[in-house]
């Protein structure tokens, strides 16, 4: 088992830097500290500033619209790539399909693998329908 002392702790450590620059900032200290502390009292002098008045009536719609566009901007690679990959692998079934494709015909013509592709594609089908809802479970 390790006891840490209180300066030892780096969280802690910048957690007690806040409150001494938070303190020294409401008593109006002197301010000859060291640099962190003073980059602390900074932060503490700029929160305890009045809010702007102006904003617009719809500022947090206006955020919610940038950041969605950043969003959508930031995904668009990713959407692009991924239309190549599903494209890269359609191209391959389809070739796959037609080089094998007497071994495909000869699957649809046995009823178990028939019954068992029925198995996977009903709850499929069934969820798509309008109005067909699965118990919550």
């Amino acid at each position: 088992m390790t006891h840490e002392t209180p300066g030892d702790n780096p969280v802690e450590r910048e957690w007690m830097l806040q409150e001494q620059a938070a303190k020294a900032e409401r008593l109006g200290l002197d301010a000859h500290d060291e640099a962190k502390l003073q980059s602390y009292r900074a932060v503490v002098r700029v929160l305890r500033q009045p809010l702007d008045r102006d904003l617009p009536l719809d500022f947090a719609s206006q955020v919610a619209r940038e950041v969605r566009r950043q969003a959508a901007d930031d995904m668009r690679l990713e959407l692009y790539l991924s239309w190549v990959l599903l494209s890269v692998l359609v191209l391959a079934l389809l070739g796959l399909v037609a080089r094998y494709s007497g071994l495909v015909l000869s699957w649809f013509s046995n009823p178990w693998l028939m019954a068992l592709a029925a198995c996977f594609a009903l709850p499929v089908l069934l969820g798509k329908l309008p109005g067909f809802h699965r118990r919550p479970g």
